[in-house]
């Protein structure tokens, strides 16, 4: 067994130099690479990496401790770790092979809010899910040319768009994985939810909920007597679907508003804290610091707004 030890975020933090064969990557923005090889990394204290990371295994198994539960990933399979997850372990054999790409959450989120119809439900399975799921020959030559295509992308560094190359690369995985998940679950038209379960639907009604009321409402008791539930029944779906309490998905969707709201240069931050029902500024930093590991003045100073300008208006 090897101990590593974090020195910085990056997007590469759970696979060592030795297991990449080919990566490409911008700090803070978006990272993909192949992998090779085994390792077993155990880490002293768990780590919330602060991206959002996909990984697309073609062969061998993956172990890995994810808030606390073990998670296994075999072959032709895909791993998908939110941002807000902690890994304890991490555990893959001589004859693992993947693809794995990474983004900063505020790309994923521009991504996800742009005018591009991704279902409410595929943006929430991917932002707050640690899911996967077994793909099909054509599905892994899919995913793999994406992921293959976003390297070459980041490894572009003459071209004077990479970034937004690397934009678009990345938006094409994130659309062709929405397809296979649709083709799977779907019916009709994308602007549908997925699966019809109740405890599916109450799950996706109260996503509905939460983004509709997240500026003012943190309590579950005003989703639970919406759902006509007992909280109690409530935090148990969140719990069953997530893996994680009911608060941390309700802190995370908070979080997302208050990164796009910073997005806004009209809008000061005493605007914003008071726009999300925060007592004071004091109050809304240290949430959101929390969460993000950075104060909402640092992470308005470190968006790419050039990047970002491009993208369609938010609403």
């Amino acid at each position: 067994m090897n101990e590593y030890r974090q020195k910085a975020a990056k997007p590469a933090i759970i696979f060592r130099a030795k297991n990449m064969t080919r990566y490409g990557y911008v700090d803070d923005f978006i990272f993909a690479g192949e992998i090779n090889g085994g390792d077993h990394i155990i880490y002293k204290k768990a780590l919330r990496p602060q991206y959002h990371l996909v990984i697309v295994i073609l062969e061998g198994t993956m172990r890995a401790i994810i808030n606390g539960k073990e998670h296994v990933f075999g072959a032709k399979s895909y791993m998908n770790l939110p941002a807000w997850a902690e890994i304890s372990e991490i555990q893959y054999g001589d004859d693992f092979h993947a693809l794995a790409a990474a983004t900063d959450n505020t790309i994923l989120e521009d991504i996800m809010m742009s005018r591009s119809p991704f279902p409410h439900d595929y943006h929430f399975r991917i932002a707050h899910f640690i899911k996967g799921g077994t793909l099909t020959d054509n599905d892994i030559s899919i995913l793999a040319h994406d992921i293959t295509n976003l390297i070459k992308a980041l490894d572009s560094k003459d071209h004077h768009f990479m970034e937004e190359l690397s934009y678009a690369y990345f938006y094409i995985l994130l659309t062709d994985m929405a397809d296979m998940m649709w083709k799977k679950y779907g019916k009709g038209s994308p602007s549908h939810y997925t699966e019809m379960k109740r405890s599916d639907m109450l799950m996706k009604n109260f996503l509905h909920l939460l983004t509709e009321n997240i500026e003012t409402e943190t309590n579950v008791s005003f989703y639970a007597e919406k759902l006509c539930i007992s909280k109690q029944y409530l935090s148990l779906i969140v719990k069953e679907k997530t893996q994680v309490p009911i608060s941390t998905i309700i802190s995370a969707i908070r979080t997302d508003k208050a990164a796009r709201l910073l997005r806004d240069p009209e809008l000061t931050i005493q605007q914003i804290a008071s726009r999300l029902s925060f007592s004071d500024q004091s109050a809304f930093g240290k949430f959101f610091r929390r969460n993000t590991g950075m104060s909402p003045l640092k992470y308005r100073s470190s968006l790419r707004k050039t990047l970002l300008s491009l993208r369609p208006q938010l609403q």
